[in-house]
């Protein structure tokens, strides 16, 4: 039995969907797959058992298909890239995926690691994927024989035309270019022999070049000026750039004429924005894609003066009522979430008060509410007064952080 086969049935075992709670159940957190790593810890598989009182993710679908076609009809019908690092931006990577292939538009997939893009493979997408992180020789060899792209940006020419008379067939690469960022890439200056280095390789094909700005808007013009500056200047020199892409969600909105041959979104394609303006800037009727709910655990009456969490860090002013939820830091949810967020219970919105502790959150709900335990608790969905962008700006944190920490051990469920 070949070990691609042997790891593909593993794979399949280790990611059983678990039970639907409000709609059909969806898919696992990421199973790993990768090369054998040097005193590599196999941990045993958690149960996909979920109890009724554990937080979840609720996911829409058809958000992320209607987010792709806005966007791709927004870029003039230009290729958009789906960026789906990061565990699909904390809806799940495999979820997001299997959403988005063969939608109008969607050119492919962008990861960041390896185990990210083998994933993909491993569970049956079959679009073009974009590796946007490092990888040595053997563990490059593997991707391309899943036909995954590597980007390029260290100095690559010999191992790649080894890998392509290994494989016996064309090696495919975009080159990731540093025009201002100062983070990964090959230096704008060094630009041309670093290109002229791959174009003379035999078996190597450059396929694109790509830069990512830094989102200030000044310093993106001079990173814009330097990097179309090398492709005139390879342009000169006879050698092939392929395909331009830069923009991702905010130089999307921001940078028309940053447009070029292709976009890659990432945020955007799961409905939020990354800065409260750009959804006036923008006109883009983006929806977000997840939801994040709990349950009420217990209701307190307090009398003033008493007080609830960690350290008495929340001490009533008068005589009221605190809802405990199970969702706290260790889950994903914002520690800065106090004193600034509301979540919504029965069409109404509460404060998150006190501190959030590891496992729990606490709200106030006052004496003369009718929350009961067991009522459904919205933190965040796609309802226009519990968007995510509402408790970014109210607790001002980044949405990233808002929306990207959220556990794997939380379930995730298509909405229903």
């Amino acid at each position: 039995m070949s070990r691609n086969h042997t790891r593909r049935n593993l794979l399949k075992t280790l990611a059983l969907a678990p039970l639907a709670k409000l709609g059909l159940a969806w898919s696992a957190p990421t199973a790993a797959r990768g090369l054998p790593q040097r005193g590599e810890l196999h941990a045993p598989q958690l149960s996909t058992l979920h109890g009724h009182n554990d937080a979840w993710i609720e996911i829409r679908p058809d958000h992320l298909r209607h987010n792709a076609a806005r966007i791709h009809r927004k870029v003039e019908g230009r290729p958009v890239l789906a960026v789906i690092k990061n565990d699909g931006y904390g809806m799940g990577l495999v979820n997001s995926a299997r959403a988005l292939e063969g939608v109008d538009g969607i050119a492919g997939f962008g990861v960041v690691k390896l185990n990210e893009a083998m994933t993909l493979r491993d569970h049956g997408i079959k679009g073009p994927i974009l590796l946007m992180g490092p990888a040595e020789e053997n563990e490059l060899e593997e991707a391309l024989r899943s036909d995954i792209t590597p980007m390029v940006f260290r100095p690559s020419g010999r191992m790649l035309e080894r890998l392509a008379r290994r494989l016996d067939r064309p090696v495919r690469v975009e080159v990731k270019v540093d025009s201002g960022l100062g983070r990964l890439g090959v230096r704008d200056e060094n630009g041309v022999d670093f290109y002229r280095d791959l174009a003379e390789r035999e078996g190597v094909h450059i396929q694109g070049s790509m830069i990512t700005f830094s989102e200030d808007r000044d310093h993106d013009m001079e990173q814009k000026r330097r990097f179309e500056a090398l492709m005139g200047r390879l342009k000169e020199a006879g050698i092939d750039h392929g395909r331009l892409h830069a923009a991702s969600t905010t130089p999307l909105i921001r940078y028309p004429e940053a447009w070029y041959d292709m976009v890659r979104p990432g945020m955007g394609l799961y409905g939020v924005y990354p800065q409260a303006e750009q959804r006036e800037e923008a006109w883009l009727d983006l929806k977000p894609a997840f939801a994040v709910r709990c349950r009420v655990i217990d209701l307190r009456d307090l009398k003033k003066g008493q007080s609830a969490g960690y350290g008495r860090a929340f001490v009533a002013e008068r005589d009221t009522r605190i809802a405990t939820l199970p969702i706290g830091h260790a889950d994903g949810w914002q520690r800065r979430a106090a004193g600034c967020a509301t979540v919504r219970i029965n069409d109404r919105h509460y404060p998150v008060v006190g501190s959030v502790s590891a496992s729990h959150s606490l709200v106030e709900v006052g004496r003369d509410s009718d929350v009961g335990v067991g009522d459904v608790v919205t933190l965040f969905d796609w309802q226009e007064d519990s968007r995510p962008e509402k408790i970014a700006y109210a607790c001002d944190i980044s949405v990233y952080d808002l929306l990207m920490h959220f556990s794997p051990r939380l379930p995730r469920y298509q909405a229903t």
